[in-house]
């Protein structure tokens, strides 16, 4: 064993020295620099606006509030909560009542902070070397940009496949994909953020079972809203998995009305849900969590899926005002509109919030000219409407 000195000034103290361009630097902090990652290069950390304006339609939240029952019931809950005391680090109670709510068994189910924190797990559990090398990542873009970073932070190799300019699946390409790089694990948000379209279940299913050593996840984020009607149950892949050993979904509440209690979940089979735990935090979540989730998804159910209805009627709405503008969109199963206008995004972007009215754009070249327009309530509806119309004239 190397004996180590603690005597002090044993060591030479290098604190000092300019850089070429005359500001000073500091070698110890740049030797800590250089023991980062090397797969945070070239990333930027996710931020968000600090201030949002009067109309925020920009994060795909429920519009709708609680009722003063509703915030009363939440309130007695948390009061009753002993926080002196670590959370139920397997969130039992709130684990029954979702797998009594997904017609699920407990043990297939991994939950988490938001559906970020169980792609995390995800990535970090699915991630054997592949041929010498780290394992690929795949998925159709655009799509939801954590599936890229979780992956690259990481050290792994994401593999995106180009959408056909209509934002539906190429099954050929994606194929031929699939078959070449072996990838571990495969994203499918369907819907689709921030496309807001279904992928067709056909050609999944096709994809899926002709590569059955790729885990793949279907991200049923906003499947709560992917109803022809707002009366009619949601859609849903997750009976897949009663036949295909391969196939995973994921949920959330943050969608339906509770993104700030930050809960999701994971759903695959038992024998892989348990190398997940392995790598899942014992306690991730919280007991203030558990509390919410659990009366979402029991004392509260009713009233938010009379809010999931009128989200949804609100969309057609919405849909149809964009139409009586000329406003060119796309097909949406989600809680959010994507459009196209003349305008450069970022444009676009300004003019609205001059208008008090925040929307969502994006670098990606291909949504050059896109917007993702939440749904709101219909006052934010018809106001975001009459925001574009000024915009798009001005």
């Amino acid at each position: 064993m190397t004996e180590v000195s603690a005597k002090r000034g044993a060591f030479p103290q290098r604190r000092g020295g300019a850089t070429p361009g005359g500001m000073s630097r500091d070698v110890r902090l740049e030797g800590l620099l250089a023991r980062v990652s090397p797969s945070l290069a070239g990333l930027t950390p996710y931020t968000v606006p600090p201030v949002p304006p009067r109309i925020k339609l920009d994060a795909n939240e429920s519009p709708w509030s609680l009722t003063g029952e509703a915030r009363a019931l939440i309130a007695e809950r948390l009061a009753a909560l002993d926080l002196h005391r670590y959370p139920d680090g397997r969130a039992e109670a709130v684990r029954q009542a979702l797998a009594e709510r997904l017609g699920a068994r407990p043990d297939e189910l991994v939950m988490g902070v938001g559906s970020d924190e169980p792609i995390a797990i995800l990535l970090s559990t699915f991630s054997a070397p592949e041929g010498g090398r780290p394992p690929a990542v795949l998925f159709p873009g655009p799509s939801f940009v954590m599936y890229r970073l979780g992956a690259l932070v990481r050290g792994l190799r994401p593999v995106e496949v180009p959408l056909r300019d209509d934002f539906t699946l190429d099954a050929d390409v994606l194929d031929a994909a699939l078959a070449h790089e072996r990838p571990a694990l495969a994203f499918w948000a369907t819907p689709n953020n921030p496309t807001g379209n279904s992928f067709d279940a056909a050609t999944l299913r096709a994809l899926v079972e002709a590569h059955p050593t790729t885990l793949h996840v279907v991200d049923e984020a906003y499947g709560p809203f992917q109803r022809e009607r707002p009366e009619d149950a949601p859609l849903t892949l997750a009976g897949w998995m009663d036949e295909l050993p391969q196939v995973a979904t994921l949920g959330t509440l943050s969608k339906i009305g509770f993104a700030g209690a930050r809960f999701g979940w994971a759903r695959l089979r038992p024998e892989l849900a348990y190398e997940m735990e392995k790598v899942r935090q014992p306690f991730n979540l919280d007991a203030m969590a558990q509390a919410l989730a659990h009366l979402v998804l029991t004392d509260l159910k009713d009233l938010l899926e009379a809010q999931l209805r009128s989200i949804v009627r609100e969309r057609e709405t919405l849909e149809a005002g964009l139409d009586t503008l000329g406003i060119e969109r796309f097909p949406s199963r989600a809680n959010f509109v994507l459009l196209r206008t003349p305008l450069d995004a970022a444009e676009l972007h300004r003019r609205l919030l001059d208008r008090e009215v925040a929307v969502r754009v994006f670098k990606d070249p291909r949504l050059a000219r896109c917007a993702r327009v939440t749904v709101g309530t219909p006052d934010e509806n018809a106001a975001a409407l009459t925001a574009l119309e000024a915009a798009l004239r001005a």
